[in-house]
């Protein structure tokens, strides 16, 4: 039934391809390859990527369509690989608007550090996710009304999408379970969004599922004997309320954001589940922002505070802190008539002291080629730490794209 529908979706956004009375088409070309310059493997190359990305879209009257598909060669794993990123159809009045198909929408106004930014999961299966935020769009329909500088968005979300685990991680689960795709399982989200003279506000609501799964552990008996332990994921309910805000301040603008998890899950420790306990418990959950922005003839500058705190006891629990926080800061400067651009940002967390950093030159050789050489740097602090389980990923990186 699920590829009778989506057959009939796409045949939908073929036929209004034809009637359309604009039709557009734009995309990108490129490559990306990314060689470890610290670790055993040094000189491997982590990431391979030959890519193009095409986007369609089509107007006629009031209704727009749009798809956008990425299709490209993985040479670090040899193989090919295709996706469609996003396809959907539009309707806009001058009071409300409906959109519905496979769509993307990023919530917060957070730079790389995800507070209220819920909607869409993340594709973790691949290295290319370490060097940029790769998010899936989800199958929804999203109905908006808009008056004067006020918005409001509602999304239902009928089948919940996970997030994409890494191969190593997907290899040693014993199964998955995902929830039932029925009406009871639907996820629903709203974001309300105020543009005023002097600042902008956002609220948000969201209740459905958490895109990770959560792990349980049993020992595995073959005649009378453990033999293995078997690890089963599952994904749990979750809910979450946030707000963010943007207020100008002269040639500086406050950005500040923060959400709030009631009962959230959080993983038990292994040994805690193996002694007969449940793989999760549920703990108030806050997480908080605020950054700050400056731009001034060809600078730019940001710089954010962080954190997460549960509240609770956490000694049956994976996670061990209650209060985790940290810091990121970048810089950019466009150079040669805005030809050449120069960045610098990194990430740095406020209890091990472990980091993640970026350096990069991106040179326009003409206004649809662009050349990039760059490099990360993943460190260790006092502990492993977030981006210290990281530091063989190191790497130094060369990207070119054709944009057209």
């Amino acid at each position: 039934m699920k590829k009778v529908l989506s057959l009939i979706f796409h045949l939908s956004i073929f036929i209004f391809s034809l009637a359309s009375q604009e039709v557009q088409f734009s995309g990108e070309a490129g490559s990306f390859w990314a060689g470890a310059i610290r670790s055993k493997n040094r000189g491997d190359f982590l990431l391979g990527d030959i890519w193009l990305n095409g986007k369609f879209e089509a107007f006629y009257n009031k209704s727009s369509a749009y798809a956008e598909g990425r299709a490209g060669f993985d040479e670090t794993e040899n193989k090919t690989y295709a996706e469609l990123k996003e396809i959907y159809l539009d309707y806009t009045t001058d009071f409300w608007s409906l959109r519905a198909g496979r769509q993307k929408a990023a919530w917060g106004k957070a730079d790389g550090i995800d507070i209220v930014n819920v909607l869409c999961p993340k594709d973790y299966s691949s290295t290319r996710s370490l060097f940029d935020d790769e998010y899936f769009a989800i199958d929804s329909v999203r109905f908006s009304l808009n008056k004067g500088n006020l918005s409001l968005d509602a999304y239902f979300i009928p089948i919940f999408m996970a997030a994409e685990l890494p191969k190593e991680q997907k290899a040693q689960l014993s199964s998955i379970e995902l929830p039932e795709k029925n009406i009871k399982n639907a996820e629903y989200a709203l974001k309300l969004s105020g543009y005023f003279s002097r600042f902008d506000i956002s609220l948000y609501g969201f209740y459905g599922w958490e895109d990770t799964p959560f792990l349980d552990y049993a020992p595995k008996i073959e005649n009378g004997m453990q033999t293995e332990i078997e690890i089963n994921a599952e994904y749990k309910k979750m809910a979450m309320f946030g707000a963010d805000a943007a207020i100008p301040i002269g040639e500086t603008v406050l950005r500040l954001e923060g959400a709030f998890f009631p009962k959230r899950h959080f993983q038990t420790a292994a040994q805690k589940i193996l002694s007969g306990g449940e793989n999760t418990e549920e703990h108030n959950n806050l997480a908080a922002l605020a950054g700050l922005d400056w731009m001034r003839e060809g600078w730019t500058f940001t710089a954010q505070y962080f954190c997460d705190c549960l509240f609770g006891e956490t000694e049956n629990l994976e996670r061990t802190r209650k209060f985790e926080h940290g810091t990121t800061l970048s810089i950019s400067k466009s150079l040669l008539s805005e030809t050449l651009k120069l960045s610098a940002s990194g990430v740095l967390m406020l209890k091990d002291f472990d980091s993640a950093i970026e350096l990069s030159g991106e040179y326009s050789l003409s206004d649809s080629i662009f050349l990039e050489l760059g490099g990360y740097i993943f460190n260790e602090g006092k502990e492993t730490g977030t981006y210290g389980k990281y530091k063989d990923y190191s790497s130094i990186y060369l990207k070119a794209r054709y944009v057209f």
